[in-house]
């Protein structure tokens, strides 16, 4: 059996599925994660927000070769195959028409996106469709949070109709309580144990991320506890298959 875990960013889905993952290349499946906003920063001043973010995960405009190499560690961990795609994270890109950076404040990364990022989303889903072989089980994000890359990610998995499997974003999942309003009728659960060997393993994935893990975390030690309590809980063990729609 083959997966494909459609990630918006290069943690994402060490954050959201790392348990999940590793248990199924231990039972013999081929899972890829393909990672969608894993591109360089274009070239030219930067955004202010951007800079930023480059002095928090202390890396400078190196930030997503440094990041790449990073899930390729993770992935490692997991047995996963890792797939890097050259689309812009938000904190780089910019509205076309006014030059203006989408995203200036901490509000903006989960603002909708724009109009503007239509034809974006246009190239992620003919990159897809060009891409993706018939055969595989996909998943994507819930977009838990809200964050435009995410929604975006959803959106593209979404247009090319195709069975799915939804995960709930971490850790935007344990900062809402409403995790059921996400998840649609007629929607199958499938939840799958996690052994302590899939938790530590999540755990060593998540911290080969090192350069993001000060943005929602003290310490690895603290990371690694909310990790062994997440894991027991639906939205850190279940996805939950759609089928697509008629339409």
């Amino acid at each position: 059996m083959k997966w494909i875990y459609l990630a918006p960013h290069l943690d994402d889905a060490a954050y959201s599925c790392g348990g999940r993952i590793w248990e199924q290349t231990r039972k013999g499946d081929i899972v890829e994660v393909w990672t969608l906003f894993a591109g360089d920063p274009p070239e030219g001043p930067l955004p202010p927000f951007a800079e930023i973010m480059h002095m928090i995960w202390e890396t400078g405009r190196d930030a997503f070769s440094i990041r790449r190499a990073e899930d390729e560690t993770a992935c490692r961990i997991l047995g996963a195959i890792p797939v890097h795609f050259p689309f812009a994270d938000c904190i780089y890109r910019r509205n076309s028409a006014s030059g203006e950076p989408l995203v200036q404040f901490k509000e903006d990364l989960s603002a909708p996106y724009t109009p503007a990022e239509v034809p974006l989303l246009q190239g992620i889903i003919a990159t897809l469709q060009s891409r993706l072989p018939p055969d595989v089980l996909l998943a994507c994000p819930l977009a838990l949070g809200s964050h435009r890359d995410h929604q975006l990610t959803r959106a593209a998995a979404e247009a090319l109709h195709r069975p799915l499997r939804y995960y709930a974003d971490y850790p935007y999942s344990e900062e809402t309580d409403d995790l059921p309003q996400w998840i649609q009728p007629g929607w199958e659960a499938e939840p799958i144990p996690l052994s302590d060997a899939g938790i530590r393993a999540w755990q060593a994935a998540i911290a080969a991320h090192s350069s993001q893990l000060s943005s929602f975390w003290i310490s690895r030690e603290e990371m690694e506890t909310a990790i062994a309590a997440h894991a027991h809980t639906v939205a850190g063990n279940t996805l939950w298959a759609s089928m697509p729609s008629s339409e």
